[in-house]
């Protein structure tokens, strides 16, 4: 069971964020936070490619700001783009997506939440949240992590992203 004060405070920390990268930052540490997970990362879709502009990782390790991704090569990614329906994923899904399971090893995860990020009525960009271990994200991980997000595409809506 997660406290409400820090359901309040993640909350808090997003609709207090004061320009579009503070609400990026803002967003992968409250989802870190209340979820428990090992890392976060957003990135921003521009027309078929995923550029990675902000992640939240532990010391010595990287996501790879920068980074681009075609969406064509991440059929799942693509999915959750399209839907704007969160979707976990982890490498010891019997039916997890070869090309998601791969990267996720290769980052040296085996838990991945992927959400759309909707900026009014846009999808913006993709938030990941990555874990290790054989963790899998539940319904109510969903639930909360879908809260946070939106708050943030509401945020970005207001500071026009």
């Amino acid at each position: 069971m997660r406290a409400p004060d820090l359901d309040a405070r993640a909350a808090a920390a997003v609709d207090g964020a004061s320009s579009v990268p503070a609400v990026l930052a803002a967003t992968c540490r409250a989802l870190i936070d209340v979820l428990g997970a090992q890392a976060c990362a957003i990135s921003r879709l521009v027309g078929e490619l995923l550029v990675q502009i902000e992640e939240v990782v532990q010391p010595g390790r990287s996501l790879i700001i920068g980074q681009g991704y075609v969406l064509s090569d991440y059929p799942m990614t693509r999915e959750v783009l399209d839907s704007r329906e969160l979707k976990p994923v982890s490498v010891f899904d019997a039916d997890a997506d070869p090309a998601e399971a791969e990267l996720l090893r290769e980052l040296g995860y085996e838990a991945l939440l992927m959400a759309p990020l909707v900026v009014g009525e846009q999808t913006w960009g993709l938030v990941e949240l990555y874990d290790s271990g054989e963790r899998r994200f539940s319904d109510d991980d969903v639930e909360l992590a879908a809260r946070i997000i939106d708050r943030a595409g509401a945020r970005l809506a207001e500071l026009g992203a």
